[in-house]
């Protein structure tokens, strides 16, 4: 085309220089050379925005990769820019690429620009050898709201190959990705619920609220006192002792639910904590005793007794209490950081009160109200949810079949069965049903679980997630703080601003 151009108007100077129309053949010559410096810069002009338009494409890009990924260096979201950006710009497309810069505003955004240098082929003959084109891209991180509950598993066996350590590294990496730099941020929220065999949570809270059923009345508040005697009329009896914050199930479902405690219901209302003693060893054995019974008779009127507790300043009744309190919803970093130092390990697992204490703290509804309203458009809500095993049952050969949890005795019925196996299948169930519940209400579920092989724990933790993509099967304590960086990376949806 240039060459075109270029014969056109040689043709027509030489024209001009032999005409004899004097007038006519000067205006024809001024008239004829902005119109060739027009064409021929329309030429040039096209072939910037040509340069221009892949250029964008190939900005959109890398910036969508970079941005994409949260927890990188400056030299890691150059070198990530630069990946995507070329693979997308090949060295035999139009222009030169001359600057490629990647740079990050705080913790939402960055900008990815890029410049190309274009050869003209016109605007050459007036001094205009080449043309820069200059591109900005900027990628947002979803500027709407994000509450997190990270549901983690602080059973006894997480004390064995370093998991409750891998445990707290990984979620203090996690904590410092999703905040950044920022130490309050107004549009994220994260809780803390640890859990074993039971779940703690804030004595003076529960109590002043009238979330505890401190009269008594709940389906299986008496099971373990005679003399129509209940956990909070005990404590009083005791020496300087009380309620340690830990909690029985609910019963009649509600524990597979956010409903919220009311008084009218004692069903919804939540039973202490409070693991009796047993039977003596003689004439039983087998049981958890620290005081004398006091009485004679068979293993379950012994173990009842209420009268052998006045007086006694044990912390017995608390046995395996002594986990983390729930952290409700908070968007303060540190306090969330600090709290994961203080994770231990101790107890059995029972999955399904974790994940259903997890579902609570993301409610709008009691016991925790930090939560934002479900379905709000503003806000995201999320669940990172952790275990090591199975749900157990630790059964035994006493009279009562089992240890006390926070499904009291095997005896009791309270998982609809006084077997075993029958009990954990039973534990799994209701995890699935909690966990269906959970997604059911908007909430997006991330399930690991660590270093366990069995298939139908395999199963349980991947049927909870919300896809089996955001399903994490078995990694190593070793490869946990990976499985949490892929999870924080997840959690950072992006758009583009501009």
């Amino acid at each position: 085309m240039l060459r075109s151009i270029t014969r056109a108007f040689s043709a027509a100077a030489r024209k001009f220089r032999a005409s004899e129309k004097g007038n006519v053949a000067m205006i024809y010559a001024l008239a004829l050379l902005p119109s060739m410096a027009a064409v021929g810069s329309a030429v040039d002009l096209t072939r910037a925005m040509v340069v221009k338009m892949r250029l964008g494409e190939a900005l959109d890009a890398a910036g969508l990769s970079v941005g994409g990924t949260v927890g990188l260096s400056g030299p890691e979201m150059t070198a990530k820019a630069q990946k995507f950006f070329y693979a997308n710009y090949p060295d035999n497309e139009l222009g030169t690429v001359t600057a490629l810069t990647v740079t990050a505003s705080g913790q939402n955004l960055v900008t990815v620009a890029g410049t190309a240098r274009v050869d003209t082929a016109f605007m050459g003959l007036f001094g205009i050898t080449y043309l820069d084109v200059s591109v900005n891209v900027e990628v947002t991180r979803e500027s709407k709201g994000l509450e997190i509950a990270l549901v983690l598993d602080n059973t006894g066996s997480m004390a064995s190959n370093g998991k409750i350590g891998a445990l707290r590294s990984a979620t203090t990496e996690l904590i410092g990705i999703l905040f950044g730099d920022q130490n309050t941020p107004s549009h994220l929220k994260m809780s803390l619920v640890p859990f074993s065999q039971t779940v703690r949570v804030d004595t003076v809270q529960f109590l002043n609220n009238g979330w505890m059923d401190t009269q008594g009345l709940s389906q299986y508040a008496r099971v373990n006192f005679n003399n129509n005697m209940y956990a909070f009329a005990v404590w009083p009896t005791m020496s300087n002792k009380s309620w340690g914050g830990c909690l029985e199930a609910r019963p009649a479902g509600l524990e597979e639910t956010d409903d919220a405690p009311d008084a009218s219901d004692p069903n919804t209302l939540w039973v202490p904590y409070f693991e009796p003693d047993g039977p003596n060893n003689p004439p039983y054995s087998g049981y958890t005793t620290y005081v004398n019974d006091g009485v004679t008779g068979d293993q379950d009127t012994r173990l009842k007794n209420a009268a052998k507790y006045i007086g006694q300043n044990r912390t017995n009744p608390n046995s395996d209490c002594n986990m983390q309190r729930i952290l409700p919803l908070t968007n303060n970093k540190l306090s969330l950081q600090s709290y994961v130092s203080g994770m231990i390990s101790t107890g059995y697992t029972h999955i399904a009160i974790g994940a259903a204490w997890g579902w609570r703290t993301l409610s709008p509804t009691a016991p925790y109200t930090e939560g934002s309203d479900y379905g709000d458009p503003e806000w995201t809500k999320a669940m990172v949810f952790l275990t090591d095993g199975l749900n157990t049952i630790d059964s035994n050969g006493t009279w009562h079949r089992s240890n006390y949890t926070a499904y009291n005795y095997l005896i009791r019925g309270t998982l609809g069965t006084t077997n075993a196996a029958t009990a954990e299948a039973n534990q799994d169930t209701r995890t699935r049903t909690v966990c269906t519940r959970i997604k059911d209400a908007g909430i997006r579920i991330y399930s690991i679980l660590l270093e366990e092989d069995s298939t139908r724990a395999k199963n349980l933790m991947r049927d909870c997630a919300s896809d089996p993509s955001l399903y994490f099967e078995s990694p190593t304590s070793a490869e946990l703080t990976p499985v949490f960086q892929a999870i924080a990376q997840d959690l950072s949806n992006l758009r583009l601003s501009q």
